[in-house]
């Protein structure tokens, strides 16, 4: 059995062996010497002259004096005298001079990359980082806490994430199989984004803060106990005539549906044959709603177009000039769905417009709510309804009271545009004058 141990040669205590603890002590000083090695300089040839307690050098390739015979050994001062200890590999020392740690590769010290552990370039915590993810860790959990160790611990703990420019991305991300199927953060401006994906590519947001405002606009909202039934907030709609007026008439006629006979075609433009344009399409509509109707010299149910502007008593225009393909001067039109088309005798109206003026785009609002006005005998109203099915329509008005104000859902997508449909009926004999719906609020 050898007298010392395999790695540093720290001598054993031996079997009946006196004063043992002088064997013990020369132990200690071998590990103290190599505990947290620290070197003071490296490639020292000769002694320092005034060394102090414990400091350790790297003896050089040309060692003189108490050095001699112990070229590239670590020197250490202790006690008085210089003990020695031959490197091996793996050893490590932290420079003193340089500030860094360094390493034994069994022929020369090197530098360990990236200086102390808390700077390396990369990290792996059971498992590989990369050029990529710098820091990689695989875990069950992972717990940050505040400071509680040192004495300037502030009890507060944040975590920070910082991007190069607005238009770069600070987020964190949730993943089903290395897919991002969630994220949060700001994704390509300084707002905060909610978003959800189904496939890690295509990303809806659910959730957007305004960085400038605080104000915060939601993709939608569903009720739990409802079964997941949509929830509707009111949005209101500013503005006088001309800006909310989703149906006017001014002129004296008869209730809907009316007609009248074409004059001319040109382009999107349609001339008639009588002043009766107004009964069709009032200016205060222009840009608020599209109203349509229909052909019914030709087919009813694969000819109608959307009214888009009053021109004047005789002209107005719609919405495409692709909508009167096989339009003719002679033909009838009509305003007022065909029965056959939409139950309850309705004019159809598309308040898109008016969305897309007010808030900037067209959306399919889940309903309305309309300040209505009919002046008649105390028999007349003016009706609303999502869909024109009986027992659907509101009174939004009625010439006994003359005005009123009423709500309903409307769940039909416009065949035109990313909006919800608008039904109204008129409900008079004989003639009326003024009749109107103007919208109060959306929900969307």
């Amino acid at each position: 059995m050898s007298d010392t141990t395999v790695r540093h040669q720290f001598p054993f205590i031996m079997p009946a062996q006196a004063q043992k603890h002088v064997t013990h002590n020369e132990a200690l000083r071998q590990l103290d010497f190599l505990l947290n090695l620290q070197i003071a300089a490296r490639a020292v040839d000769a002694p320092p002259p005034a060394p102090d307690a414990g400091e350790s050098v790297i003896v050089g390739e040309n060692p003189t004096g108490a050095f001699s015979g112990h070229a590239g050994d670590v020197a250490a001062f202790i006690d008085g005298a210089w003990l020695f200890q031959t490197p091996f590999d793996g050893l490590r020392a932290y420079d003193l001079q340089a500030g860094n740690l360094i390493r034994y590769d069994g022929a020369l010290w090197q530098t360990i990359s990236g200086g102390m552990p808390d700077e390396t370039a990369q990290l792996g915590i059971n498992t590989m980082a990369d050029s990529v993810n710098r820091l990689a860790v695989k875990s069950d959990a992972v717990l940050l806490s505040h400071d509680d160790v040192t004495p300037t611990g502030s009890g507060d703990i944040r975590l920070n994430l910082n991007k190069a420019a607005p238009t770069r991305t600070a987020s964190v991300q949730f993943q089903t199989g290395f897919s991002t199927r969630a994220e949060f953060g700001l994704t390509g401006d300084d707002d905060w984004h909610v978003r959800v994906s189904s496939n890690g590519s295509n990303f809806r947001d659910a959730l957007i803060t305004d960085s400038q405002t605080g104000q915060v606009s939601v993709q939608g909202l569903k009720s739990i106990p409802a079964n997941y039934a949509p929830l509707s907030g009111v949005i209101f709609t500013p503005g006088g005539d001309g800006q909310v007026s989703i149906y006017r008439q001014d002129s004296t006629s008869l209730q809907n549906p009316r007609t009248a006979t074409i004059a001319a075609i040109s382009g999107d433009l349609v001339t008639l044959t009588t002043p009766v344009a107004e009964t069709f399409f009032n200016t205060i509509m222009n840009g608020v709603s599209l109203a349509r109707i229909w052909n019914t010299t030709l087919s009813a149910a694969s000819h109608s177009a959307w009214i888009a502007t009053y021109v004047s008593s005789t002209q107005f225009r719609v919405r495409s000039a692709s909508m009167l393909t096989g339009w003719l001067a002679g033909h009838m039109i009509q305003i007022g769905d065909p029965v056959s088309i939409t139950p309850g005798r309705c004019v159809t109206l598309d308040i898109s417009p008016m969305l897309i003026a007010l808030f900037g785009g067209s959306f399919r609002q889940s309903g309305i709510m309309v300040k209505g006005f009919i002046a008649n005998s105390s028999t007349a109203s003016i009706s609303i309804s999502p869909s024109g099915v009986g027992g659907s329509f509101v009174n939004a008005a009625t010439a006994a009271s003359d005005s009123g104000v009423t709500i309903i859902p409307t769940t039909e997508l416009s065949p035109i545009s990313n909006s919800n449909l608008v039904r109204m009926r008129e409900n008079f004999s004989g003639t009326s004058g003024i009749r109107l719906l103007s919208a109060i609020a959306v929900y969307a």
